[in-house]
């Protein structure tokens, strides 16, 4: 008779054959509970779209995130007052007067790059 030979795995083998209870429950814990949060957030999907199916678009509007209305309303209205440009003025130094943003000012002036600005020109300025 021959003597019986054992049988030696190799590491990679040893990994995935020898694989204990323990680590499969946990993986099984895991997998259900994956679950649950994916059927969770399934059903409040379902819920949102079924709750605004008969809304219209107005109030549809509201309830995006980030958006807002940009129409400016009869009492909101955005009040200009006419700058007149002195001879040392840039339109970097107007804005930093009048605390707003330079890009600003030239967007709602209508320059174009270089942005130069002349003495005795009169530009809209935000109050």
């Amino acid at each position: 008779m021959l003597p019986a030979r054992k049988i030696e795995l190799s590491p990679r083998l040893k990994l995935s054959v020898g694989r204990g209870l323990s680590q499969t429950k946990k993986l099984k814990i895991f997998a259900s509970s994956l679950l649950v949060i994916s059927l969770a957030l399934t059903v409040n999907a379902v819920r949102l779209i079924f709750s605004n199916s008969g809304n219209d678009s107005a109030a549809l509007e509201k309830q995006v995130l980030g958006v807002s209305n940009t129409r400016p309303q009869q009492q909101n209205e955005i009040q200009f007052i006419e700058y007149t440009v002195q001879k040392s003025d840039t339109l970097f130094s107007i804005s930093q007067k009048f605390n707003i943003n330079w890009t600003t000012l030239a967007t709602l002036n209508n320059l174009k790059s270089p942005f130069l600005v002349k003495p005795g020109q009169t530009i809209k300025v935000p109050q």
